[in-house]
């Protein structure tokens, strides 16, 4: 006797489809090894009790989806975000070195936090900027923060940070000149001043880049590790296209380009840059 519920659980046949699915959607490659995180991922959506009685109720309704909200559910539910203030601290003393030693050159500073999640990078790229005096109108200077996901974009403008998210390299002086702090509901917000800074964008990698100008700094760090070589290659292609030159892109630590083919000279502490 099956004592397992039919659909129930998610079966190398529509896991298969489900990571063709997400490819086609997004270029983001995700392994069979990864199968637990997706059935894991979505469960809250299946079950005799939930919305889809099976995996494949929600995969059917995710093929037949018009209004993109399914879509949605299913790729924010996939994309792994975690970050926090000033993660890799190493990356955010190479931008003041830039800001410093490069930046009081240039007639404008764009900057990107290519794969921004709930916003803790690209804030701290902000805060790194007016550490370094680096603020409009003294200085014609911008973020694009952006992300594939919805739903993190939504905590990133919202710009409000339980106490509880406030850990990593984030110091006090820091959160006493950038942050108002709320006792009432414990968290903290984000000033205006810094918030001014950065222009939030739902975007997705794969897409053409539709930008005007080129950009001083990039960090995509840790993005490449969820796409295959050719989808890796052609994002560092387009990567390349929007730098200035010399421009930097910044991986996560943990990362290399060994293997993939690009144009970048390597530096120390995963930071590329594009030579004339």
């Amino acid at each position: 006797m099956d004592l397992v519920p039919q659909g129930s659980y998610l079966t190398d046949e529509l896991f298969r489809k489900m990571a063709e699915y997400l490819f086609q959607e997004t270029g983001i490659t995700i392994s069979s090894a990864k199968k637990y995180l997706v059935e894991y991922r979505l469960q809250r959506f299946v079950g005799p009790d939930k919305h889809y009685a099976s995996y494949e109720k929600l995969f059917h309704a995710l093929k037949h989806d018009t209004s993109g909200e399914l879509k949605t559910i299913f790729i924010n539910s996939l994309t792994t975000n975690y970050t926090f203030f000033f993660r890799e601290p190493v990356h955010f003393r190479f931008l003041a070195y830039y800001l410093q030693t490069y930046g009081k050159n240039q007639s404008y500073i764009r900057l990107w936090s290519a794969a921004c999640s709930s916003g803790e990078e690209a804030y701290s790229m902000a805060i790194t900027c007016l550490e370094q005096g680096f603020s409009p109108p003294g200085r014609d200077i911008k973020i694009l923060a952006s992300d594939i996901s919805k739903k993190v974009l939504s905590t990133a403008t919202a710009s409000v940070y339980h106490y509880s998210a406030i850990r990593g390299e984030l110091e006090d002086a820091y959160l006493r000149r950038y942050f108002r702090f709320n006792p009432q509901n414990k968290n903290f917000t984000i000033n205006d001043n810094v918030r001014s800074l950065l222009t939030f964008r739902e975007f997705n990698l794969m897409d053409p880049f539709p930008f005007t100008r080129q950009f001083d700094v990039i960090f995509l760090r840790n993005v490449l590790i969820y796409f295959s070589i050719p989808e890796k290659e052609q994002i560092l292609a387009k990567m390349w296209e929007v730098l200035k030159t010399p421009g930097y892109l910044v991986l996560g630590l943990s990362e290399s380009l060994v293997g993939v083919r690009n144009r970048f000279t390597t530096l120390s502490n995963s930071i590329y840059r594009k030579d004339g």
